[in-house]
Order: C-alpha cells, then sequence, then structure tokens
C-alpha cells in the first residue's frame, strides 16, 4: 500500500512540475510557421516572416524552414483546438513520459532508488521543459535506446527493431535531435559487431551472429528511413556546422555552454545542473565499482555512455540526451554487489516519509500559481508593442532584435515582416543586427566602442568631454556616415521597435541612446518592455502627430528593464550600471550613486559606471562654473 500511495504522488509531482505557462521565446515561431504550412499545405521554400532574406534561398534557410514541419503542424492543431492549454498538457505530458520511463528502466534496482533518481532526473529537466520540438527527441531517444536495449536482452524476439526504422522516420521530419539517434545507433553497430570479431568475454557478452546481422540490417533501414525528409541530410550537416564555422553563433547561446559555465553564469539553472553533475557522478561510481567486480566492462554500454557524456559536457542542450542513453544502458550495475545489502539498512520507513514529504511539497509548490499553469507568461513577450502595431498597421520595414522576433512573426504575420529572430536563417541579418543594435561604424568594431560612442554623445557640449575608461582605447569615431546608419538605409527601415536592454544582462543597447538625439526618429510608443521609433518623414506625419512622446522616457524604460533584475542582486555589473545610468539622465542622482556604487564592487571596469562617475564630476563642475 505505501509504494502505491508513492507512485500516486511521484506521478502527479513530476506531471504537475511540468505544466506551467509558455515562456519558450522560439516556440511563437513554430506556431505560425505550423498554421503557414497547414493552410497552404506545403513547406514553405522562401521564408515569408522576414524581408531581409526573401528571395535569397540558401541550404540553412531550407533546413531551418523544413526540419521541424510535423512538429509545427502538431504545435499548430493544438493551439487551435485547445489554445495554450493543449500545448502545455503535450509538454507535461512529453517530459512526465520520459521520467516515467527512466523510473522504469530503474525499478529493478530497487523501489525507493529507483524512485529517488527518477525525482533527481526530474529536477534536472526543469531547465529543458520548453516548448519545442526538442522534446520529442528527448522522448524518441530514450524510447530507441529502450528498443534497442531490449532486443539485446532477448535477441530471439526480433519485434523491438520493427518499430526503429518507423521511429527515424518520424524522427527525422520533427527535429533535427534524430542525428544523435543515428549517432548511438551506428555505436551499437559498431561495438556488437566489434564483439562478435574478438569473441572475448571482457567487452560484454557478444549476440550471436544472426542476431548481430538482423541488428545491423535494422540500423541500415534506419538510417534509410531517416533520409526521407525534405532535408534530406540537411541536419547532419547543419549538425557540424553549428560547431564549426557557425560556433560564434551559438558560443553565447545559453543552451550551447558547457554545464560548467552554467554554473558560473549569474542567470544559470545551478539546481539542474547540480542534478545533472549528482547523476553522471552515480553512473561513474556504478560503472567502476561493477568493472571492479566482475573484471569486464559491455564495451557497447560504455561507448554509449562516453559519447552521450562527452556531448553533455560540450553543451547543456544535449544533457537529456546523456540521461536517455546512459541510463538505461547502466540499469544493471549497482552500488551493491547483492541487492538484499540494501534491505539490511532498515532505511525503507525513512524514505517512505521522506518521499512522501518530498512529492507533497513538490505538489503544492507546483499549484503555487494553479492560475498561470495553462497559459502565456506575457512578461516575456512583448505584447503591447505587437498590439500596437497591429491596430495601427504602419506600412514599414521593420528593424527589431532576434529575441523577440519569434513573437512579432507570430502576432504581426502578415502585416509586417522581421528583419531578425532566433530561427537566424540568414547569418548576415545577425551581423547587421549586431552593427545596427550597437550603432557600429564598421563591422570589424567592438560592441562596446558603439556603446561608449553613444553615451558620450548625450553629454551636452557645455560640460565637456568624458575620456571614458575601457580596457583598450577606444577610436575616435570619424566624421562620416557610419556602417549602423548605412544599413537602416540599405533596407529602407523605418521603423526600430527594440529594448532598452539587452535579456540577460540588461546592457545598454546604444541605438535607443542614438535615437536620443537623432532628429529624424520620433519615439512612438514605451511601455516598460519595449520601445517603438519611427522615421520622421511625411508619409509618418499622422501616427507621429498621434502618438508622438518625449524621447526622456527612454531613460524610463531602461528603469523598467533593469529593476528587476536588480532587485535580484545579480553577481554581475551591468544591471547596476544602466540603472544608474537611467537614474542619473532623470537627475536622481543619489539613487544613481548607489547604483555606480554596487556596479563597481562588482566590476571596476564597468564602462557605463565610470562614465556616470565622470559624468557627475562634470555636472558639478559645470554648477560650480
Amino acid at each position: 500500500m505505501r509504494e502505491k500511495i508513492l507512485i500516486g504522488l511521484f506521478c502527479l509531482a513530476v506531471f504537475i512540475n511540468f505544466l506551467g505557462p509558455i515562456v519558450c521565446p522560439d516556440f511563437p515561431f513554430h506556431l505560425k510557421t505550423g498554421e503557414y504550412i497547414y493552410q497552404h499545405r506545403a513547406i514553405p521554400s522562401d521564408d515569408p516572416f522576414s524581408f531581409y532574406g526573401e528571395g535569397i534561398k540558401t541550404d540553412r534557410e531550407k533546413f531551418t524552414l523544413s526540419q521541424y514541419w510535423i512538429t509545427q503542424i502538431i504545435y499548430y492543431k493544438l493551439y487551435s483546438l485547445f489554445g495554450s492549454a493543449g500545448i502545455i498538457l503535450l509538454r507535461a505530458i512529453i517530459f512526465s513520459s520520459f521520467v516515467f520511463i527512466i523510473w522504469f528502466f530503474l525499478r529493478k534496482k530497487g523501489f525507493y532508488k529507483a524512485l529517488f533518481l527518477a525525482s533527481i532526473i526530474a529536477i534536472m529537466l526543469q531547465a529543458s521543459k520548453l516548448d519545442r520540438p526538442q522534446s520529442f527527441s528527448f522522448l524518441f531517444m530514450i524510447i530507441l535506446i529502450l528498443l534497442l536495449e531490449r532486443f539485446r536482452e532477448n535477441p530471439a524476439s526480433k519485434m523491438p527493431l520493427f518499430f526503429i526504422p518507423p521511429l527515424m522516420l518520424i524522427w527525422a521530419n520533427m527535429h533535427a535531435g534524430f542525428v544523435f539517434g543515428i549517432a548511438a545507433i551506428l555505436i551499437y553497430a559498431l561495438t556488437e559487431s566489434f564483439k562478435i570479431l574478438i569473441s572475448k568475454s571482457t567487452f560484454g557478452q557478444p549476440l550471436e551472429k544472426k542476431a548481430v546481422l538482423t541488428l545491423l540490417i535494422t540500423i541500415f533501414l534506419a538510417i534509410v528511413f531517416s533520409y526521407i525528409n525534405p532535408c534530406i541530410n540537411g541536419q547532419l550537416l547543419e549538425a557540424l556546422n553549428s560547431h564549426t564555422y557557425a560556433n560564434w553563433l551559438y558560443s553565447e547561446n545559453r543552451e550551447y555552454i558547457s554545464p560548467i559555465k552554467e554554473m558560473g553564469v549569474h542567470y544559470g539553472n545551478r539546481i539542474s545542473i547540480l542534478s545533472f553533475f549528482f547523476i553522471f557522478g552515480y553512473i561513474i561510481i556504478v560503472i567502476t565499482l561493477n568493472f571492479f567486480r566482475s573484471k569486464s566492462l559491455d564495451i557497447t554500454s560504455l561507448s554509449l555512455i562516453i559519447f552521450s557524456s562527452v556531448a553533455a559536457f560540450t553543451s547543456i542542450r544535449y544533457i537529456p540526451f546523456f540521461v536517455a542513453i546512459s541510463i538505461p544502458v547502466s540499469r544493471k550495475y549497482t552500488f551493491f554487489s547483492n541487492i538484499d545489502s540494501i534491505k539490511k539498512l532498515r532505511v525503507n520507513s525513512i524514505m517512505f516519509f521522506l518521499l512522501l514529504i518530498f512529492f507533497t511539497f513538490t505538489i503544492v509548490f507546483g499549484l503555487k500559481n494553479y492560475s498561470k499553469l495553462f497559459g502565456i507568461d506575457t512578461s516575456r513577450y512583448p505584447e503591447g508593442a505587437a498590439s500596437f502595431l497591429l491596430a495601427n498597421k504602419i506600412d514599414a520595414n521593420m528593424f527589431n532584435q532576434h529575441n523577440k522576433g519569434s513573437y512579432f512573426i507570430w502576432r504581426l504575420y502578415p502585416y509586417y515582416k522581421v528583419f531578425n529572430d532566433t530561427r537566424f536563417i540568414s547569418l548576415e541579418a545577425v551581423h547587421d543586427t549586431d552593427v545596427i543594435a550597437y550603432t557600429l561604424d564598421d563591422y570589424k568594431q567592438p560592441t562596446y566602442v558603439g556603446l561608449t560612442n553613444a553615451i558620450i554623445s548625450l553629454v551636452p557640449d557645455e560640460m565637456g568631454r568624458i575620456e571614458v575608461f575601457s580596457r583598450n582605447n577606444v577610436p575616435i569615431t570619424k566624421n562620416y556616415k557610419p556602417l549602423w546608419k548605412k544599413l537602416l538605409e540599405k533596407y529602407n527601415i523605418n521603423l526600430i521597435v527594440h529594448e532598452a536592454c539587452s535579456h540577460f544582462t540588461k546592457e545598454l543597447y546604444p541605438i535607443v541612446l542614438r535615437l536620443i538625439q537623432d532628429d529624424e526618429w520620433s519615439l512612438i510608443y514605451f511601455d516598460g518592455t519595449m520601445l517603438i521609433f519611427i522615421k520622421d518623414v511625411e508619409k509618418y506625419s499622422d501616427i507621429i502627430k498621434q502618438y508622438k512622446l518625449p524621447k526622456t522616457l527612454v531613460y524610463d524604460e531602461i528603469i523598467f528593464e533593469a529593476m528587476p533584475a536588480v532587485s535580484q542582486r545579480p553577481t554581475i555589473s551591468t544591471p547596476y550600471s544602466s540603472l544608474a545610468f537611467a537614474f542619473m539622465m532623470k537627475g536622481r542622482e543619489n539613487d544613481a550613486k548607489k547604483m555606480i556604487d554596487a556596479a563597481l564592487e562588482l566590476d571596476q571596469n564597468d564602462l557605463v559606471a565610470n562614465f556616470c562617475n565622470a559624468y557627475l564630476v562634470l555636472k558639478q563642475k559645470a554648477r560650480g562654473n
């Protein structure tokens, strides 16, 4: 009876904690692409959502537009029928199924041990519970390993192998993570063939030759089936590109940093990473213990664990793949040589009450914001700016940052097309976005120079000139039209929809500072999450007359964006220095000084904080004169 109570609470706790509002920045473009594919009955051959790459077809564009098409249709139909609740329930089902399968693999290790390890994995997966096609890859990976391990346990039964080719076919049309699956089945093929050739029990019990041949045929068919997709081999090439020539694009993407680096990031999900380290340590210990006991180690299991471990330590994105592979293939390894040894510890009663309390607590914790469990977290998206643009339907090319582009695709298409978004279809657009956002004079100019020039431009001439401290000398801007302005003209951009601060670091975006003193642009919208500037030309005179706002509201925008980050006491200086800058420009000097001190305590070289100090000194001198 005790066990049934715990299993029921465990299932409920896991499912509830995989619910929660939609927050993924990528989800909106998946939703819109699914709508487009469903309505047009075709995968787009050219990007319909951005004006940058219109008419330019590349392999990267084809890959991005077609690799998720089945998942995107599922998202669209679910959302059409059930709203956000349908998407959230799907997410909870996928991740809960993943955890339950893990528990199924572990259950023979002991009831309490299996529940404990499965709970740690559920905690670890909280950082990955986004509404993205990759969630299907996590589930398909563990199903693939389940099928292959079933066959290895009972080679006489071919039934598990029959499901592998169709699984790979579906997977290849839902997410590029199927490449990980191909790598896993190739490891099975190579290591099981190696066992036949060596015929030594030291490397694990080999399958019979007939069984290996059946396995190899299945693997060949699985690879062939996986090529039946719109990209052919585009997923494989793009996976390689993301770690080679396009590595710069992903180097600062949180999903692609290592778990070790994630632990040092101020906004890192440390609980999930610590859970991963615990599971990794557990795997290493049980493998080592069982090697010394048996003097042998299955080379298939070892190769799979090494492969998935390297991937997981390369990128936190691959941690769920590590769990999907390493837990099933190490399921027979235990801490104790005899499972009855656990019973001698007489900890069952203690474990029951501890898990009972833990599962009850997690259920209550998961339901604390029950009213928001099935909605969309609008604080993560520029809902107000999108509504304003839809209400006015301004005929203009729009410039925007990538992190809000996905939402704009969903809300604004076909009335507006984005410049950039998180699909990163055009690498050229990524470069040009940085040039415009950081107001650079040329492509080689460091972004901090753009910020330096932007804040210096705000110093009144009568106050004098500020020499801003930086790690390197700041080049003097030459007297010619900078590249960022040339790009605005090149793309005929008359509408700039932009944040005042970057999402994670809250570093100031130079573009909004430059536009404060640029008479060619008018501020027409501000809501604490987004600013909208429009080119001050005759074509837009009516909307400017109706909505024009004082540009000093940019400083209020900075305060609204930076204040929540500062309230969380970050360990980086930029939220404090950005807030100090806004306070200073609004005349709140005492508040500014507090933020300056906080920023410089964390980083004495903080550019904006040092500028603020110099600005206040100049201002004091000007008053004295």
